[in-house]
């Protein structure tokens, strides 16, 4: 994820609380106006979380995922608590891999572009770019959309699975 400073939290979280579009001056009481903020936004935008439109802005899946907690870091095996036992009725939690990751964030109503997806996935840029290389040479189908009004990233869909 970006490194987010609080003014990017305050915005995401002001557009995170309206229902649609939002446009910039009614998004209350944020630490900076005009020009300042406009940049702020704009920032936001580039980073694929937010998007700017006629009717205003609004938040992507993306800046959701940013402003939800980070995950606790994973304890030591000293720290661990003792296995208990499975019930055998209940199938195990797995963490979801980093594929099922990158398809669900292809299958996005706008799709992702690639900062978005290394942004999510703590990926460089590269390593996103050959991941959906990976996932075209499996079978899947991914469109290439044109990117989002003031942002020079392609979006990426995912049409059908493989």
């Amino acid at each position: 994820m970006p490194q987010l400073t609080k003014t990017h939290i305050a915005i995401l979280e002001a557009l995170s609380q309206a229902d649609g579009p939002v446009h910039t001056d009614a998004l209350g009481a944020l630490p900076v106006k005009g020009k300042v903020r406009d940049k702020q936004i704009a920032h936001l935008a580039e980073q694929g979380l937010l998007v700017s439109g006629e009717d205003g802005i609004n938040l992507t899946d993306i800046g959701r995922a940013a402003l939800a907690p980070p995950e606790a870091p994973a304890k030591t095996q000293a720290e661990a608590p003792s296995p208990t036992p499975a019930d055998p009725s209940q199938p195990a939690a797995k963490k979801p891999r980093k594929k099922d990751q990158l398809i669900a964030l292809l299958q996005a109503e706008a799709g992702a572009t690639v900062p978005d997806i290394a942004a999510a996935l703590g990926w460089q840029p590269h390593t996103t770019r050959a991941a959906l290389t990976g996932l075209k040479k499996a079978g899947h189908t991914i469109d290439k959309l044109p990117p989002f009004q003031g942002s020079r990233s392609s979006r990426y869909k995912l049409v059908e699975p493989a």
